[in-house]
C-alpha cells in the first residue's frame, strides 16, 4: 500500500465521520449513518492478509501510541486510578490528600473533597442533601426514630414485664397459680435463669390476673392485670400505625427540602411515553395522526373530545426510537479485549528484543510466556491484528447496514395534558397486554421469515465483499452495496408497512396493537436493556425468576427442616430436662447457626438472580427485588417461626419452644449485620481491586479498565432499609414475649447508625438514582406485609381479653381509613399542623433530553471512538513504514 492509498483511506474516513448538528425531532441512529459512501480505494480480504504479512511487528512495537486522557490510554497510571477511587468518596484518605495537589478526576470532572469531617458527630443532611438529594440522609432520621421508638415501647412494656418476672422467680411463693401445667412452665423459666428474663405467655398473664384478683380481694387496685393490657394495646397502635409514621416522616422531609431533592423538579417522565409493538418505525407525524385518530374513535365522548389536543403542529417534542444495541456492544467488548491481547503482544515484542526478559504478559499467560520466542510472538501479533481488523469490519458493517428496530419508541409530548390523554386512551388491563403480546410475537415471527428471505437476497453481496481499511468495512462495488444496504435497512419498515397495508382497519390494528406505558426519569433507564429483542429479555427474566425461585424453595426447605428438628418435642424434652449431651448440644448450636446462614444466603441469592432479569431501568430492577423480598424476607424468614411456635409447638405455654423462637431471631440479626459489615458489594469490589494490584504492571490494562476496577461500589440503600426493617420487625414481634430482645435490637440499631455514616463516608459511593419514591414503594411493601401478621400476633397471645377483638378491629378499621384517605391527611399533617411550605429552588433545573441520554449512552460504549483509535494508529505506522521506505 502506497503513501496515496493511505491518504485517499484516511479522506474518505474523515468523509464518513461527519455528522449533521441541528439537532432532528426524530432521533435515529441508523438515519444518520445512511446515506451514499464516498468511492474510496478497495481491495480484497485475501490481499489484506498479503499485505499483513509483510508488516514489521517490531516497529508497530515501537511507534504505535495510544491516546492520551482517554480509556484507551496505554500503559495504564495507578495514580490517575487511585485519584478517580478518591474523588468519589465523601472523605478521601488524608494520606492520599498529603501527596497530591489534584482538585478534580479529569476522566469524570468528580472534585476531590479536601474539607475533613468527624463522621460520629457530623449532622448528615448537610453533608448529604445538596448533592445527593434526601433518600440518603432520611436513612439515618429512620434510624434514630427507631431508637427512640425502642427506648419508648420498652419503657411502656418492658420495664413492667422483666421487673414483674424478676420479682415474682426471686420471692417463689408469690407464684399463686393452681398446681399444674402452668406452675411447673413459671417455675421452670425462674430455674432456667436466662438473660433474657422472660416467661411463656400465658403462665405469665395467669400469674397477673392471679396476682391482680387476691391484691383486689386485699383492698388494692389491681392495676398490674390493667397496665399489661393498656401496655400491650399501646405497643399494637404504634406497630400498625408505623408505616403511616414513615410516610410522614418522608412527605416532611420532601417539603422541607423541597428546592433541593432532585426528584421534586423531574418534569420529563410526566410528558412522555413508552410505546411498544410499534407496526412499523413511524414518523412523528404518523404516530400523532395516528394518535389522534385513535382517540377521536373512543367510545366515551369525554375522551373522544382530547383528540383535538393532537390536531395542532409540532404535539411531539422528540421521538426517541429504541434499537438492539446489545449484539453490536458485545461485538465491541470482544474487540476491546482482543486490543489489549494485541498490546500486550507489542509489548512483549519490544521487551524480548531489547532485554531478552519478557515482563508483562496477561492472566491467561501466566503460565506460558516464559516459553515465548519472537517467532512466536510474530506470529500472534498477525493473528490478533487480523481479529480486530476483522472484528471492526463486522462493526462497522453492522452499523451502516443499520442497528435492528425494536418496534418500541419514547415519545415527549409537549405539554402533560397531552401525555395523560395518550396514556389513558391506550391504557390495557394485564390480560388484554398478554392477548396483545400474543399478537405481536405471531406477527415478529412472520416478519422475521420475510426478513431472512430479503437478507437471502443479498447473499452474493455479503459472500463478495471487501475490506477498506480505513473504515474498516465490508463492501462491494458501490452501487451493488448502496442497493443491500438500503434493503437491509428498511427491513422493519417496508416490509412491516406491507404486512399492515392490506387491511382496510389500519388505524384500528394499531390501536389495537400499541402498548403505552408511563414515561421514564431519565435518571435510571438502561438502554441496552431497553432496546433488547423481547425474547432475550423474557429468557433472562424466566431464568432469573425460576433460578430464585428454586433456590429459595431448595434454601428454605432446609431452613425448615432443620427449624423443624431443633424444636421437636423429644428435643425440646431434652433440652428442658439438661440431658443433652456435649456433642448433641454442639449440634444443636451448630445447626441454629447454619439456620441462619441459610436465610442469608437465601438472600443474597435472590439479590444475584433478580439483578441480571434486564429490567428497563434501575427503578424496575429495585421494585422486582422489594417484591420477591415481601414474599422471602418477611413471611417466609421471619414469621414462619412465629407461626410454628405459637400454632405447632405451645409457644404460647412452653418457654423452650420461646427460648428457641428468641435465640433464633437474635442468630438471624448478629449474623445479619455481619453481612451488613462485610457487604458483599464492598467485599467484590476489595477482592476485584486487590486482584488488579498484585504483581501490578500497568501495561495489563487500558485506562478506563483500571479506573472501573477502581471505582468504589454503590452503596445498597435499599439492602440498608431492608436491614433496618427487619430489626424493627423482630423487636415489635419479641417485645411482647421478651422484652430484653428489643435491648438487643436497640444495641444493632445504635452500631448500624454509626457504621453506615463510616461506611457513606469512606467506603461507598452514593447512588443517586435511589429516590424517596422508592423508599416509600419499600415501605409499602413492608406495610402489606406486616400488618396482617401484628394482628395476628397480638390477637393470638392476648386473646383471652374479651376487649381484644373489639379493639384491633377498632384500631384496623382506622388503619384502613387512613391508607384510604393517606394523602390528604399527610397534606393537612404537613401543611397545616407543621405550617411548611415548598421552597422555590435557587437553581434553575431544566428538563432533561431523551435525545441527549441515549446519544450519551451510545457515545459510552466507545464503539466508534475506538474505531477512529483503529484507523489513526494504522495511518500512523503505514506512515512510518512508507518513510522508512
Amino acid at each position: 500500500m502506497n503513501n496515496s492509498d493511505i491518504e485517499k483511506l484516511i479522506e474518505n474516513y474523515e468523509d464518513d465521520q461527519q455528522v449533521e448538528n441541528n439537532q432532528p425531532v426524530t432521533l435515529d441512529f441508523n438515519q444518520d449513518r445512511q446515506g451514499q459512501v464516498p468511492q474510496q480505494h478497495r481491495f480484497s480480504s485475501s490481499k489484506f492478509r498479503e499485505r499483513l504479512s509483510s508488516i514489521d511487528p517490531l516497529n508497530w512495537a515501537k511507534n504505535i501510541k495510544m491516546p492520551q486522557n482517554n480509556y484507551y490510554s496505554y500503559p495504564c497510571s495507578l495514580q490517575q486510578a487511585e485519584l478517580h477511587r478518591q474523588c468519589h468518596y465523601i472523605q478521601p484518605d488524608q494520606e492520599f490528600l498529603d501527596k497530591t495537589d489534584a482538585q478534580e478526576c479529569p476522566c469524570c470532572n468528580k472534585p476531590l473533597n479536601r474539607k475533613r469531617i468527624n463522621f460520629l458527630t457530623v449532622n448528615m443532611w448537610q453533608l448529604l442533601v445538596d448533592d445527593y438529594g434526601i433518600a440518603a440522609p432520611l436513612y439515618f432520621t429512620f434510624l434514630k426514630f427507631q431508637m427512640a421508638l425502642f427506648v419508648i415501647i420498652f419503657c411502656v412494656y418492658g420495664i413492667f414485664f422483666i421487673y414483674e418476672v424478676n420479682s415474682t422467680c426471686a420471692n417463689p411463693d408469690k407464684i399463686c397459680l393452681p398446681e399444674g401445667d402452668m406452675k411447673i412452665e413459671y417455675q421452670s423459666a425462674c430455674d432456667l435463669n436466662t438473660i433474657y428474663m422472660f416467661v411463656a405467655m400465658d403462665p405469665f398473664l395467669e400469674q397477673l390476673e392471679c396476682s391482680a384478683k387476691i391484691e383486689i380481694n386485699n383492698g388494692g387496685s389491681g392495676f398490674k392485670k390493667t397496665y399489661i393490657q393498656i401496655a400491650a394495646f399501646i405497643i399494637f397502635v404504634i406497630n400498625i400505625m408505623l408505616p403511616f409514621a414513615y410516610e410522614i416522616i418522608i412527605r416532611y422531609k420532601q417539603i422541607k427540602y423541597w428546592d433541593k431533592e432532585p426528584v421534586n423538579h423531574v418534569t420529563e417522565n410526566k410528558k412522555s411515553v413508552y410505546v411498544r409493538h410499534l407496526p412499523y418505525k413511524m414518523t412523528s407525524e404518523e404516530v400523532q395522526q395516528t394518535i389522534c385518530k385513535a382517540i377521536a374513535m373512543n367510545t366515551f365522548d369525554e375522551m373522544a373530545k382530547k383528540s383535538v389536543l393532537f390536531q395542532a403542529q409540532n404535539v411531539i417534542q422528540e421521538l426517541v426510537y429504541i434499537y438492539d444495541i446489545h449484539e453490536v456492544n458485545e461485538m465491541n467488548i470482544e474487540r476491546e479485549n482482543t486490543l489489549l491481547e494485541f498490546m500486550i503482544t507489542l509489548e512483549q515484542l519490544k521487551e524480548l528484543q531489547e532485554t531478552g526478559i519478557i515482563t508483562t504478559y496477561s492472566e491467561k499467560q501466566a503460565k506460558t510466556y516464559q516459553t515465548f520466542t519472537l517467532e512466536m510472538l510474530e506470529n500472534l501479533f498477525k493473528q490478533q491484528l487480523n481479529d480486530i481488523v476483522y472484528k471492526t469490519q463486522k462493526i462497522k458493517s453492522y452499523l451502516k447496514n443499520g442497528l435492528p428496530f425494536t418496534n418500541k419508541v419514547i415519545i415527549k409530548f409537549e405539554t402533560k395534558e397531552q401525555r395523560d390523554a395518550a396514556y389513558l386512551h391506550y391504557r390495557k388491563k394485564w390480560y388484554q397486554n398478554l392477548l396483545i403480546r400474543y399478537e405481536v410475537m405471531k406477527q415478529q415471527t412472520k416478519l422475521k421469515e420475510l426478513q431472512k428471505n430479503q437478507v437471502a437476497d443479498t447473499s452474493s453481496y455479503i459472500d463478495s465483499r471487501t475490506v477498506s481499511v480505513d473504515q474498516f468495512q465490508i463492501q462491494d462495488s458501490e452501487a451493488d452495496n448502496q442497493k443491500a444496504r438500503i434493503s437491509l435497512f428498511n427491513q422493519n419498515t417496508y416490509l412491516a408497512k406491507q404486512q399492515f397495508d392490506y387491511s382496510n382497519k389500519y388505524v384500528e390494528q394499531i390501536h389495537y396493537q400499541m402498548g403505552v406505558k408511563r414515561g421514564f426519569s431519565i435518571n435510571g433507564i438502561f438502554w441496552e436493556n431497553l432496546g433488547m429483542d423481547t425474547f432475550k429479555r423474557l429468557k433472562f427474566r424466566l431464568k432469573a425468576i425460576f433460578t430464585a425461585a428454586i433456590a429459595s424453595f431448595l434454601l428454605m426447605g432446609s431452613f425448615e427442616l432443620i427449624y423443624f428438628y431443633q424444636n421437636n418435642p423429644n428435643q425440646k424434652d431434652k433440652k428442658s430436662s439438661g440431658s443433652l449431651s456435649a456433642w448433641e448440644k454442639l449440634f444443636a448450636n451448630f445447626l441454629a447457626i447454619l439456620v441462619t446462614f441459610l436465610s442469608s444466603y437465601t438472600t443474597l441469592t435472590i439479590l444475584g438472580q433478580m439483578a441480571k432479569s434486564r429490567r428497563s431501568t434501575f427503578i424496575e430492577v429495585e421494585e422486582s427485588i422489594m417484591h420477591f423480598f415481601v414474599i422471602i424476607q418477611y413471611f417466609l424468614i421471619q414469621f414462619f417461626p412465629y407461626f410454628a411456635t405459637f400454632e405447632i409447638w405451645g409457644g404460647r405455654n412452653q418457654i423452650v419452644a420461646c427460648y428457641d423462637l428468641v435465640t433464633l431471631s437474635l442468630h438471624r440479626i448478629i449474623f445479619k449485620q455481619v453481612f451488613h459489615t462485610f457487604h458483599i458489594r464492598h467485599t467484590r469490589f476489595w477482592l476485584r481491586k486487590r486482584k488488579a494490584l498484585k504483581n501490578f504492571n500497568p501495561k495489563n490494562f487500558f485506562q478506563g479498565q483500571l479506573n472501573q476496577i477502581m471505582t468504589p461500589a454503590f452503596i445498597s440503600q435499599r439492602g440498608r432499609q431492608f436491614n433496618m426493617l427487619f430489626i424493627l420487625t423482630t423487636a415489635l414481634c419479641l417485645i411482647y414475649i421478651c422484652p430484653v430482645a428489643v435491648l438487643f435490637c436497640l444495641a444493632f440499631t445504635i452500631y448500624i447508625y454509626f457504621w453506615d455514616k463510616y461506611a457513606i463516608t469512606h467506603n461507598y459511593q452514593i447512588d443517586k438514582r435511589f429516590t424517596i419514591n422508592l423508599l416509600s414503594h419499600q415501605i409499602k411493601c413492608y406495610q402489606i406485609v406486616v400488618l396482617p401478621f401484628s394482628i395476628y400476633l397480638f390477637l393470638r397471645l392476648f386473646w383471652r381479653f374479651s376487649w381484644v377483638i373489639y379493639g384491633a378491629f377498632s384500631a384496623g378499621l382506622v388503619m384502613i381509613v387512613i391508607i384510604i384517605f393517606k394523602k390528604p391527611i399527610v397534606k393537612f399533617i404537613i401543611f397545616k399542623i407543621c405550617r411548611l411550605k415548598k421552597k422555590r429552588p435557587q437553581v434553575e433545573y431544566r428538563e432533561q433530553s431523551f435525545f441527549k441520554s441515549y446519544n450519551k449512552f451510545f457515545e459510552n460504549l466507545r464503539i466508534e471512538s475506538l474505531t477512529e483509535i483503529l484507523v489513526n494508529s494504522l495511518r500512523m505506522n503505514e506512515t512510518d513504514s512508507t518513510k522508512k521506505d
